[in-house]
């Protein structure tokens, strides 16, 4: 199989798929490296594939799922509260798009999450134990956006309304 025909078919697996699919269950299935799926990834990206890659996989969004409101909340803590922030956002039915903060030097940081479980919060949180990797929190003091989804204002209040109580939200 050329590499050509390779990501034409990671692009058939990515639309088909109802979840995100990891870098190496793409390499299992294709039969080459995790970074071989890396770069396919990167080269289809700029050929104008719209693919996200979130700590669960990479996926493709689709444009035939109900629209759902978005808000971002401004919030503050330290490092021993990431888990309970993450865990209050799904526990009230919101799911996590990103992660935003802005760096005096660089700019607008901007990482998917795309967490909408306890699971997918507690996958994220082994993943940065296992890496060691810091949170972009840490360059800015703690303070951090998130880009929240929910079905309803009423659940994007409620969010909201946890998060101050457990003062994390900026105001």
């Amino acid at each position: 199989m050329t590499s050509e025909e390779r990501r034409e078919k990671i692009i058939v697996s990515l639309e088909r798929s109802n979840s995100p699919l990891t870098g190496s269950y793409l390499a299992k299935l294709y039969n080459v490296s995790r970074q071989v799926i890396v770069q396919d990834i990167a080269i289809l990206r700029a050929a104008g594939y719209d693919i996200i890659a979130t700590p669960q996989g990479y996926l493709i969004p689709r444009a035939s799922q109900p629209r759902r409101i978005t808000r971002v909340f401004a919030v503050k803590h330290g490092t021993d509260d990431i888990k309970d922030e993450l865990n209050t956002i799904v526990d009230h039915g919101g799911r996590i798009l990103d992660v935003i903060i802005e760096h005096p030097v660089y700019g607008e940081f901007k990482a998917s999450l795309m967490m909408s479980s306890r699971s997918d919060v507690s996958a994220y949180l082994a993943a940065m134990q296992k890496l060691e990797a810091e949170p972009l929190s840490k360059l800015t003091e703690g303070v951090h956006l998130h880009t929240v989804e929910a079905d309803s204002i009423v659940t994007l209040n409620q969010i909201e309304k946890a998060l101050e109580q457990k003062g994390y939200l900026l105001s």
